[in-house]
């Protein structure tokens, strides 16, 4: 397990971050900087052709058990305006449909607030219910983002529809990630939660997504683990995680962690990408409407992303009059946004699978 020799490897980047991302010109918007995003295109291009392939949030539940200090779903939120929601299956259905037959999406995600209510047989009831609905369109992409499960449950997860999971690893930094989700919860397992990519490898995912939330610590020391990990579990188990999570930390109302210190400037968050994208251009970063959608496009060039559209962090937020976000996110309407990507030289796949999107556009 790569928990046994965490350790180890956390003290050699603590020492000294991966290279270039220990040059102090990393993220200047220099040479250094124009050199990745041109060879991460080329890679990304040359391999993806530009396509991008489009994918949805859908919020299933905003009531959670854990503390984590900077999102407004915590327990103990104080967010006047967040209203609690759990989505009863006619309603996950409607907001299913409204995605798949209203705005064309052929790849949904299932996300899940660590609610205490929600076991792992009704999530494997609402993967049958989203897939049976795109089954009906021609194609089923179900994935999940939801707090890490065993082994048996991910294959369950998998027999019920399941073709990816993405669970982000928010922080390598086990201080700071201690700090930031206090109590006893689940997620307060700082290594169960690092073992969770192991254990969807080994219940055969098709897709596996992992990342941290850049912002919550030093950013150079999380996305050197973040390679450190990938090698690890290439090593190891012959197949890594082909899902890149690049979030970066945005202000929530109920949250009490606010602060800015560890966010990387846009400069650094692009050639961060970038770097990723040259060392392991095989796998897909999650590109997110917590950006601007220039942003997007340009985390996006050469292909080879999920791109989000139709976006709400809200349960309910794209059929029900549902309030309160977890956090505030651009929604890029996929009937006129998507003309938009082909403008810009990217070419939307909607009906693509993990396992399947490698050989579009080439």
């Amino acid at each position: 397990m790569f928990s046994a020799v965490f350790e180890q490897h956390w003290r050699e980047v603590c020492g000294r971050p991966e290279p270039p991302l220990d040059d102090p010109a990393f993220g200047s918007g220099g040479p250094l900087d124009a050199h990745l995003a041109a060879l991460a295109r080329h890679r990304k291009a040359e391999r993806f052709g530009g396509a991008v392939f489009p994918v949805s949030p859908l919020y299933v539940t905003s009531i959670c058990k854990e503390r984590c200090t900077y999102c407004n779903y915590r327990a103990g939120s104080t967010d006047p305006g967040l209203k609690r929601v759990r989505l009863s299956e006619g309603e996950l259905e409607r907001e299913v449909r409204f995605l798949v037959e209203e705005r064309g999406l052929r790849a949904v995600e299932l996300v899940y607030a660590s609610d205490p209510l929600i076991t792992v047989d009704e999530i494997c009831r609402h993967v049958e219910i989203a897939a049976r609905i795109m089954a009906r369109a021609g194609h089923v992409n179900v994935g999940l983002s939801a707090e890490p499960a065993s082994t048996e449950d991910y294959r369950r997860l998998r027999d019920a529809g399941l073709v990816f999971s993405v669970v982000w690893m928010e922080t390598y930094d086990p201080a700071r990630y201690r700090e930031l989700h206090p109590g006893r919860q689940t997620k307060a397992d700082f290594f169960w939660r690092l073992e969770s990519y192991e254990r969807m490898i080994e219940a055969g995912l098709e897709g596996i997504g992992y990342g941290v939330l850049s912002g919550l610590a030093d950013w150079r020391r999380d996305w050197s683990m973040l390679a450190v990990h990938q090698r690890w579990l290439r090593k190891t188990y012959g197949r890594g995680p082909n899902i890149l999570g690049i979030p970066r930390l945005r202000p929530a109302p109920g949250a009490t962690y606010q602060e800015r210190a560890f966010v990387p400037s846009d400069g650094a968050f692009r050639s961060l990408v970038a770097w990723h994208n040259a060392l392991f251009p095989d796998v897909l970063p999650f590109v997110s409407t917590r950006e601007e959608f220039e942003t997007c496009l340009q985390l996006a060039a050469g292909g080879g992303c999920l791109f989000t559209l139709n976006c709400s962090t809200v349960p309910g937020g794209y059929t029900l009059a549902n309030r309160g976000a977890q956090f505030v996110t651009g929604n890029y309407d996929a009937p006129l946004f998507a003309p938009r990507l082909r403008a810009s030289g990217l070419e939307p796949e909607w009906a693509w699978r993990p396992a399947t999107c490698y050989t579009v556009g080439v």
